[in-house]
């Protein structure tokens, strides 16, 4: 008895389900790699508000020491706003700007869902050709 994956309903769905977490672990770990990081430093500091867009996560090292991380809904000439937040540039001595790169994220995400498609539904659809004997 030849033991094909193909004719055994527990072990196909078994195969599928792994390469379905397959694709999505893949798909995950693709999708993180279209964020961009930008680290700036005093010298670049000044222009920080029209370096940062809204959308972006920024994340500051504050005069003080301590470090804030703003999502930024709005931008004033002076500040970074967020959701109940307000981080004043002068306050800031470094910053790191994280941006989402749309275009590759919708390209990626395209490419993905055909990829898992095709993993998922692919393979173990052969057959056929039973014919009838005359």
């Amino acid at each position: 008895m030849n033991p094909n994956h193909k004719n055994h309903p527990k072990i196909s769905r078994l195969l599928g389900g792994l390469k379905l977490s397959l694709s999505v672990l893949m798909a995950s770990t693709l999708l993180s790699a279209c964020t961009t990081v930008q680290q700036l430093q005093s010298a670049d500091l000044p222009q920080l508000t029209s370096l940062v867009k809204v959308d972006d996560t920024v994340t500051c090292t504050m005069r003080d020491g301590s470090t804030t991380t703003i999502k930024v809904t709005a931008i004033e000439p002076d500040a970074l706003i967020g959701d109940n937040q307000r981080v004043p540039v002068a306050n800031v001595t470094q910053a790191q700007i994280k941006r989402l790169d749309t275009t590759k994220s919708v390209l990626l995400g395209l490419v993905v869902v055909v990829g898992v498609a095709a993993a998922v539904g692919g393979g173990g659809h052969g057959g056929g050709g039973g014919g009838g004997g005359y």
